[in-house]
């Protein structure tokens, strides 16, 4: 997990020293889908016979080369964190307002807010677009959905992606426990990043 959303890196470097240079832990600043692909591209580079060096070199350089965009259907779990007042999640739930939230080289912001899930789902499809023609123009990308709770709502999310871009193929994966205890049933998030095998 990104350093910026976590200590889980801190914790995993202070680990590895244990281990003489043959476990390394890479800072780069993803979490989620992006992380995922990160995994991937280490794994295709090490079949391609790459050093663990090369590889880590790769992951940091690359890291800040993605967005994630996340709908939360309840602000009951941001509240208990912290990171939503209790104020502002009672107006929020009263007045159907639904939070779009992003994370860029690994610091959560938030970036529209939104009345209803379905004007949330149209923000975030415009926020890729707008990523697309921006940030990773002339870019191969990826984009990969995310979704927690009930599948069908994780696959209604990916067809709406796919419409939205069928150039690509969009596949999804439910969120992680540890981000899905954080945004409840029902969050709807997306992943943008730099494809190596396109």
């Amino acid at each position: 997990m990104s350093s910026g959303l976590s200590g889980s890196y801190e914790t995993a470097a202070a680990m590895a020293q244990e281990y003489e240079g043959r476990v390394y832990p890479v800072n780069n600043h993803r979490i989620s889908v992006t992380l995922r692909q990160s995994v991937l591209e280490a794994r295709y580079f090490a079949d391609l016979g790459k050093s663990a060096e090369e590889i880590v070199r790769y992951l940091e350089e690359d890291g800040l080369n993605s967005s994630i965009y996340l709908a939360v259907n309840t602000l009951e779990y941001l509240k208990r964190s912290g990171r939503v007042t209790p104020a502002g999640a009672a107006i929020c739930t009263v007045l159907n307002i639904k939070p779009v939230l992003q994370i860029q080289g690994g610091k959560l912001d938030a970036y529209r807010k939104v009345r209803g899930m379905h004007a949330a789902m149209h923000e975030i499809i415009e926020a890729l677009k707008l990523d697309r023609k921006t940030r990773f123009a002339d870019q191969k990308i990826a984009i990969r959905a995310a979704y927690s709770g009930d599948p069908e709502i994780g696959e209604t999310w990916r067809n709406e992606l796919q419409a939205a871009f069928p150039d690509l193929l969009i596949e999804k994966d439910p969120l992680s426990v540890s981000i899905a205890c954080h945004t409840g049933d029902g969050a709807l998030g997306v992943g943008i990043m730099q494809d190596i095998w396109q």
